[in-house]
């Protein structure tokens, strides 16, 4: 290689190049720097020194590695097992055999030059300018920061340097401390001892470099990629774009590109480029690679695609604004007539604050217009232009202030409903309404209908869910609210439809009376008078059958109407029942009951009873058919009584005393049915009820 091609890649080294891991960091004291790296069956050793002193006297007199083994098949030894793996000091191979490597390595070069050259100048600059400032910085300081750096780009040339090592006899059930000591004497300088733990069980991959993005500008792109995770893996990266759609990439840049921004005090987090492009018509694909410190290439990243394109230089400007009386804004701009074919036209933005988030309310405004009209106005109105451009980014004028005079109160809200608990708690509730510049609510109330309505709050209230509280023990059983919205210039508008709310009821009605009873052709006519509140809603009739065990109130009948006579056939020759009524109001409040009625029935001198009751189920046909037997002459009549689904068993036919036999059609699959049929004779006697379940 040249000395001529060898100081215009010391020149660009040294304009592109960052601290690298090995890199010196100048410290009052001098150490060594020592970096590892696992692989499947060896592993290899980094180390550099931390000033350019300890590193001249370190290559003059050479280093002594030393591996101990500290844990075996997991187990940590009971002393470590010191091994020397260099036979002799490690220092630079001579001149000579640097001549083969450095015709392929050109970093084997750079470090062969730092080494053994007798001037280490960049040249290719002239006498003025950065080569003229960098030849006069100190050449002992360029011989070590360049050698270094080029070190990490080629493990090889390390090797040769006596700065690398590759230990191909470490084991994978084994893990290691390695310690690179310097042979420099003493009493020139002392320097510190460095050391690394690590073993073949630590190796992994070279990580993909991820979050990769690209900025298309005119001619141009600006790469950058997440460097904070991956630092401690790559100490470069090589650049390689594509014009094939991938098929072929080749390198952006003849060398690797490290992180110059990267500070001890403030770490960068990701890493720059900027490439040219040829032109704004060609699609590039762009990825990223990493180099490690052992001048390994890591797998690609995932490739950006794009092409460069046109950036928009020309900015919109508000120039003025006038409202009219009907409240409609005429906006005018200035835009320079050059750009007019740059864009696809301009927009129009608006926000309530300056700092936005503006929403643009008008587009396609064409590219020659400077002046439009809006009318959809806010309180306040900041309003921006937004030249669109064709290609690359648009541009965007300074927002300006816009203020119209409004007199308009909002709409009535709309919507009100409201509850009032046990407690006497009220929670409203109405839908918000939809102005741009609506501020709050008023909240109203009166004690009578046509009462006038007092505020309930002293300033504007923001929600659409108010509570409040009455006295549920006043006479007046309702209450009146109504709401009306205030705007931003606090127009108020006029009142909600009012609503009424009852108040709770906790006073239970009073009871009905029962007037009269007979025992009538087997019934049990009953007769009463109903409970006079207003609010009564539901009357209920409960009968108990003295021989029921079980002594439960059956519910017979809840009348909504005015009714107040009922006959009970559900009963039984022989047998005892006791009747009640409440009356129940529109809060659910149930009266005591009355007092109890206990009717007995005769009992059946011709024991009228059916003897037998079956039911056939027929699900093909979908039918249940009853029969039943009696051998009573005196027999007039049967009725019958049907219940589905649990429901108490009601009157469903009355038949003569010559059919036995009914089917019933009006089944449902999955239903469990009871039937009941019982004889009534030609007194009007009945007997008991005969009853049967089946399951359809």
């Amino acid at each position: 290689m040249t000395m001529r091609r060898l100081s215009s890649i010391l020149l660009i080294l040294i304009c592109f190049t960052a601290v690298s891991p090995l890199r010196a960091q100048h410290k009052d004291s001098a150490g060594i720097a020592v970096t590892a790296r696992a692989r499947q069956h060896s592993i290899l050793l980094r180390w550099g020194m931390t000033t350019s002193r300890a590193w001249k006297l370190g290559n003059q007199y050479g280093f002594q590695l030393t591996r101990y083994t500290v844990t075996r098949d997991g187990k940590l030894l009971s002393s470590p097992e010191a091994k020397v793996l260099n036979t002799q000091p490690l220092r630079p191979k001579p001149l000579n055999e640097w001549e083969n490597i450095a015709q392929h390595d050109q970093y084997a070069a750079i470090i062969a030059q730092a080494l053994y050259g007798k001037d280490f100048e960049v040249g290719g600059g002239g006498n003025n300018g950065i080569a003229s400032i960098m030849a006069q910085s100190a050449e002992q300081e360029q011989r070590f920061s360049l050698s270094l750096y080029a070190a990490d780009n080629s493990f090889e040339a390390a090797v040769m340097a006596g700065w690398g090592w590759e230990d191909k006899e470490a084991r994978p059930n084994e893990k290691y401390l390695y310690r690179v000591i310097s042979l420099a004497p003493k009493d020139r300088l002392t320097v510190d001892s460095g050391g690394v733990f690590i073993g073949i069980q630590d190796y992994a991959p070279l990580p993909v470099p991820g979050d990769v993005g690209a900025v298309f500008g005119d001619k141009q792109v600006a790469l950058s990629w997440d460097y904070s995770l991956l630092k401690h893996y790559y100490t470069s990266w090589i650049v390689e774009r594509s014009k094939d759609g991938g098929k072929t990439f080749e390198p952006a840049r003849s060398l690797p590109v490290t992180n110059i921004n990267e500070k001890e005090n403030r770490p960068s987090s990701r890493m720059y480029f900027i490439d040219s492009l040829e032109d704004n018509n060609t699609v590039y694909q762009f990825r990223v690679r990493g180099i490690s410190a052992f001048g390994e290439k890591g797998p690609p990243s995932a490739a950006t695609t794009g092409k460069g394109r046109q950036v928009l230089i020309y900015v919109p400007n508000i120039r003025s604004n006038k409202i009219s009386a009907q409240g409609k804004m005429t906006l005018t701009w200035d835009f320079e007539t050059a750009g007019n074919a740059l864009i696809k036209g301009f927009a129009l933005n608006q926000a309530e604050r300056e700092s936005g988030p503006y929403k643009t309310v008008v587009v396609n405004i064409t590219p020659d217009k400077r002046s439009l009209q809006y009318d959809q106005l806010l309180p306040s109105n900041y309003f921006t232009i937004t030249a669109v451009a064709k290609e690359g980014e648009s541009t965007t004028s300074f927002p300006v202030l816009v203020q119209p005079v409004d007199s308009t109160p909002p709409a009535p809200p709309v919507g009100l409903a409201g509850t009032v608990d046990s407690s006497g708690v009220v929670t409203l509730t109405w839908k918000a309404n939809a102005e741009k510049d609506m501020l709050g609510y008023k909240v109203f109330r009166a004690g009578r209908l046509n009462e006038e309505l007092s505020p309930l709050v002293d300033s504007i209230y923001m929600k659409t869910v108010y509570k409040d509280t009455v006295p549920i023990k006043f006479l007046n059983s309702k209450v009146y609210y109504a709401v009306a919205a205030l705007d931003k210039h606090y127009n108020q508008s006029g009142y909600s439809a009012v609503l009424e709310l009852k108040k709770p009821d906790v006073i239970p009605p009073t009871s009905p009376v029962f007037s009269a009873y007979k025992v009538v052709d087997g019934q049990v006519q009953l007769s009463w008078v109903n409970s006079g509140d207003e609010d009564v809603a539901a009357h209920l009739l409960y009968r108990r059958d003295r021989a029921d065990t079980s002594h439960k109130w059956l519910l017979l009948q809840t009348f909504h109407d005015g009714t107040q006579y009922y006959a009970d056939r559900l009963i039984e020759g022989g047998q005892t029942y006791t009747y009640i009524m409440m009356a129940k109001d529109s809060s659910g409040l149930e009266s005591p009951p009355t007092q109890p009625i206990t009717v007995t029935i005769p009992a059946d001198p011709n024991n009228i009873s059916v003897k037998a009751l079956n039911a056939y189920v027929n699900r093909d046909q979908r039918y249940i058919e009853l029969s039943w037997k009696d051998n009573n002459p005196g027999i007039n009549e049967y009725q019958l009584y049907k219940g589905a689904g649990g429901q108490p068993l009601s009157l469903w036919k009355i038949v003569p005393v010559n059919v036995k036999t009914v089917v019933d059609e009006s089944v449902k699959i999955n239903t469990v049915y009871e039937y009941g049929v019982r004889a009534v004779n030609r007194n009007g006697l009945s007997g008991p009820l005969k009853k049967i379940q089946t399951n359809y």
